[in-house]
């Protein structure tokens, strides 16, 4: 009776452990069966993440809200920094409600912009020179005109050259005509008798007579003055010394032939040795100062007091307050 009951116990005891075994096998089976190994990112910087980003509401952690950090590799203690290639900023978002927003990691600093240098001032381009003249016709179709083109090849002010003109003569002047003009101005009127030696100022100023060169030799237009004959001619008495003189002057302008008996020629023969006169050149072509005309109106006339007449005049004041006036 006894083993009886110990044998229906044991079945009872055998039958609840193997109902036990297998109960505890299907939760053990179901555990497996759902769990999931969760996503591991690996190379993340938590640092960029606070603890609500990481942490869910019921307190699990959503590692899918980390946000890949920049690949460049960060430094350990002790260890030596290994040469690396700079890569463009890395930009980090995470969520701040449902706004995203970027983090900009700047990986390097970059180069100032180098400041230009100031360009060099351009030099003034010099201006060419006159070509020379090679017609007997010279340029200029007045009195003005010539001027100017002497100003031109001479660096000598134009209103100098017709105070000492009106100063000096009284046949030619800024109203005479353009055909009177052009006689007086060709190389060789003298010879082929086109123009009077009396009009032109084609005579010797100290004997008052034409040349041995002249269609006209011999004639006399004015009465003798006391002194040496110099052979002086032309607008601005100019002698043949003051000609043969100032050659190395006016042989790039006129490389053919020169005579003071021409209008355009005695103006330039005129400017050069006037110029000449100055020790310091002057700074301007058309405007000098009142030193300047004082001092070549003197060293022209001999001294500034007029002697050839009793009216007393200063020869030097009136070169001055004609320059004045034309100019």
């Amino acid at each position: 009776m006894l083993n009886h009951r110990i044998r229906i116990f044991s079945s009872l005891l055998i039958a609840f452990v193997i109902v036990k075994i297998f109960a505890n096998f299907t939760d053990v089976k179901n555990l497996f069966t759902n769990f999931k190994f969760p996503s591991f990112k690996f190379g993340t910087s938590e640092s960029s993440l606070t603890a609500n980003q990481i942490g869910n509401s019921d307190g699990s952690v959503d590692f899918t809200q980390i946000s890949p950090a920049p690949t460049q590799p960060i430094p350990t203690s002790g260890a030596g920094l290994i040469n690396q290639t700079p890569t463009s900023p890395a930009v980090t978002l995470v969520k701040a409600g449902s706004t995203n927003i970027p983090i900009q990691i700047p990986t390097s600093i970059p180069n100032p912009t180098k400041i230009p240098k100031p360009t060099k001032i351009p030099k003034p381009t010099a201006t060419p020179a006159p070509p020379p003249i090679t017609l007997d016709l010279r340029p200029g179709t007045n009195l003005a005109g010539i001027f100017q083109e002497v100003s031109r090849r001479m660096c000598f002010p134009p209103a100098l050259l017709m105070a000492f003109n009106t100063e000096e003569s009284w046949g030619f002047d800024y109203n005479t005509s353009a055909t009177i003009i052009k006689i007086y101005n060709t190389y060789g009127w003298w010879i082929n008798g086109t123009g009077n030696p009396c009009v032109g100022f084609g005579y010797h100023t100290a004997t008052g007579i034409v040349p041995s060169d002249s269609v006209d030799a011999g004639t006399r237009c004015q009465n003798p003055i006391p002194g040496d004959d110099q052979g002086i001619m032309g607008i601005f008495q100019i002698s043949q010394w003051e000609q043969d003189v100032s050659r190395k002057n006016t042989i790039s302008t006129l490389p053919n032939n020169i005579d003071r008996r021409v209008l355009f020629d005695n103006a330039l023969i005129f400017a050069s040795i006037t110029k000449n006169r100055l020790t310091t050149t002057p700074k301007s072509c058309t405007d000098w100062t009142d030193d300047e005309i004082r001092t070549v109106a003197e060293k022209h006339h001999g001294s500034c007091l007029i002697t050839e007449n009793s009216s007393g005049g200063n020869y030097c004041n009136d070169i001055l307050r004609l320059y004045k006036q034309y100019r």
